[in-house]
């Protein structure tokens, strides 16, 4: 058996056996040192990490001139420079610089996350020249260093061209000739202030010439936003068009009198407006100024305190986003949804039309929640939905009608001559429905209830105890006047501190508008406003007073026709004396019914014995979806071969 000798003597090793190929800083740094623009921007986002406020760019108009980047962020002494600069893949984190900048004293003192972590944006200056310098100094010592790109034992080397010298203050500046992919200097201004415009306090000049908000017209979209009792604030869409790495330059920014409020965001009031890891989310920005906040600003400036002022404001804003955003994406969400369907036609076209309906709803609902989904994950959702649509008779109704007795197949038949099964279906499932909510009424109102947490749910999906014209999708709960009248309504809220009050619902029913001879809408024709008191509650005038002055200032808002009707019921479990009905105007035009829950409830059971006209009525009022219908009713291609 030969016997291996793993002791080698040291001189036998091979020196400087690793080796760099040509190709090794394509691979490394990818777009960093072939793409100028992903350069400048790596580059400028190290001056923002190393907690600098003003940056200074020398840009040339050609190729052969020097080219510099200067911040006044922290700067680096001798050992920081040649351990950071001289370690491939640098994590800052893990370097102990952490995860925040660090702030020069004598520079801005809030804090500021840093966008570095693996330490490749600094090579970046190799995407202009070969050869490049670092002159950075700190506590008013300075050194310059020269870094050079190369292929062999190493990918690039590090001389010091001068240390230890007397520089005041702090900072760096990295230059060199500009020898490879040029841009416009007009390019590079857009690029960066696209990027860098969320916090005002950091400033960036080109060739002495301050980047603004207003320099980028031509990427920018502004509208002002009037906040009745507070003034003006100014939302401003900036679209980069040009995606960046991550989402950290953009986002939600608030600005007070030119002053970064908070950090940059996608979180919204009510959850996310994006998913930052959306394609979308790493161009888009939006910037809220908002002077009229100065004096609700905390002391750190890292959000507003909470007052009704700051509440109204913000609430404001968030649902304006969210209209922009949903506006921004309609047709593309429209697009999605029509080839989701096309993709899984064949199943889609054997389901019965209400059911491809819901399927249309479940689709739109799916993209409003998740406005980021991918086309391919919104056509597999579609699929396993048709799917589950499809088995839901499935193997156990037969097996349910193998063990009929004899007598039930012809009651069964009698049923069919006048009902189908899916309408039979409807009428039962609706029925279990209304008749489970309505035991479930009659428990809650035997106690002193919650109106808000109890009473609310069980009354939004019983609104059909009003009317079958209120089974509608178009209502509110528990919302702001001022969010009824601009969101419900159309219309233009400028109430004051009555804009801040809740109506427990606010409903239209199917048909809402009145239209002219011409065939235009006059204004909206009924609204049901509906108010309840918790359980074992007496009502009173005040409670009726409370429910006129919601109908009075909707009234009074403008979008409800001359002679259209506000109908209000206010509910409790007992009525007192003076709890009569109210009515105002020549033709009644608002009435306020003060009603006892049980007779609500007893109105109800009767109103769950009239199922068969709902059906008659839901197929006049419940079409097929218009993008399902469009897909289904295509011609369709027949091949004879």
């Amino acid at each position: 058996m030969l016997e291996h000798n793993f002791l080698v003597d040291q001189e036998q090793y091979i020196k400087n056996p690793i080796r760099f190929g040509a190709g090794f800083w394509h691979d490394h740094a990818k777009t960093l040192v072939t793409d100028p623009e992903s350069a400048v921007i790596e580059i400028v986002a190290n001056c923002w990490d190393a907690g600098a406020d003003t940056v200074s760019i020398t840009w040339p108009d050609q190729f052969g001139k020097v080219m510099s980047i200067a911040d006044n962020g922290t700067g680096m002494d001798r050992e920081e420079f040649i351990s950071r600069w001289s370690e491939l893949n640098y994590n800052r984190v893990y370097g102990g610089q952490g995860l925040y900048a660090e702030m020069p004293l004598d520079n801005r003192t809030s804090k500021r996350r840093a966008y570095g972590k693996n330490g490749k944006g600094r090579h970046s200056m190799f995407c202009f020249n070969f050869v490049y310098n670092v002159e950075t100094w700190k506590n008013d010592v300075g050194n310059l260093f020269e870094i050079t790109r190369k292929d062999g034992e190493s990918p690039f080397s590090v001389r010091i061209i001068k240390e230890k010298y007397l520089h005041e203050g702090h900072g760096t500046i990295i230059s060199g000739v500009l020898s490879l992919n040029y841009i416009s200097i007009k390019k590079l201004r857009e690029l960066i202030g696209s990027k860098f415009v969320l916090d005002p306090g950091f400033k960036i000049y080109v060739n002495n010439s301050l980047i603004e908000f207003t320099d980028l017209s031509d990427l920018t979209q502004t509208e002002e936003i009037s906040i009745a009792n507070y003034g003006t604030i100014r939302i401003s869409r900036l679209d980069s068009k040009k995606r960046g790495k991550t989402s950290k330059q953009h986002g939600v920014a608030w600005w007070v009198n030119n002053r970064l409020v908070g950090q940059p965001s996608w979180k919204g009031v009510e959850g996310s407006y994006l998913d930052a890891r959306s394609t979308v989310a790493k161009h888009l920005t939006f910037i809220v100024e908002a002077d009229i906040l100065e004096n609700e600003v905390l002391y750190d400036w890292t959000w507003f305190q909470k007052s009704p002022k700051t509440d109204e404001i913000v609430s404001k804003v968030n649902d304006r986003i969210k209209q922009l955003l949903n506006s921004l994406f309609a047709k593309t969400r429209k697009e999605h949804k029509k080839q989701a369907i096309e993709d899984n036609e064949p199943s889609i076209r054997e389901l019965p039309k209400t059911t491809q309906r819901r399927i249309g709803l479940f689709v739109e609902e799916l993209q409003n929640e998740v406005p980021t989904m991918s086309q391919e994950h919104l056509s597999a959702t579609v699929s396993v939905l048709a799917k589950l649509e499809q088995a839901r008779t499935g193997y156990k109704l037969l097996e349910q009608l193998a063990l009929l007795p004899s007598d039930d197949y012809d009651r069964l038949s009698e049923i069919l001559e006048t009902w189908t099964i899916r309408d039979a279906q409807v009428v039962l499932e609706e029925l279990d429905r209304r008749l489970k909510l309505l035991r479930q009424l009659q428990q809650v109102i035997e106690v002193r209830s919650d109106e808000l947490h109890v009473l609310q749910p069980i009354f939004e999906k019983g609104l059909w105890m009003f009317g079958p014209e209120y089974e509608s999708i178009s209502y509110t709960s528990n919302r702001s006047l001022s969010t009824v009248i601009n969101s419900l309504l159309d219309g233009k809220s400028e109430l004051g501190e009555e804009s801040r009050r809740r109506p427990d619902f606010v409903v239209l029913p199917f048909t809402t508008d009145r239209f002219d001879d011409n065939g235009e809408v006059r204004g909206i024709d009924k609204v049901l406003i509906v108010e309840l008191k918790k359980g074992n509650f007496t009502i009173t005038k005040k409670e009726m007073r409370q429910a006129e002055d919601y109908a009075t200032h909707i009234r009074n808002s403008g979008r409800i026709e001359k002679t259209g009707k506000i109908i209000c019921y206010v509910l409790g479990t007992n009525l007192g004396e003076d709890a009569q009905q109210i009515t105002i105007g020549e033709n009644n035009q608002i009435i306020i019914y003060a009603r006892a829950y049980s007779t609500i409830i007893q109105q109800a059971h009767a109103r769950t014995f009239y199922l068969q006209n709902k059906i008659a009525e839901d197929k006049k009022l419940i079409t097929i979806d218009k993008e399902i219908e469009e897909i289904l009713n295509r011609p369709r291609v027949v091949n004879l071969f």
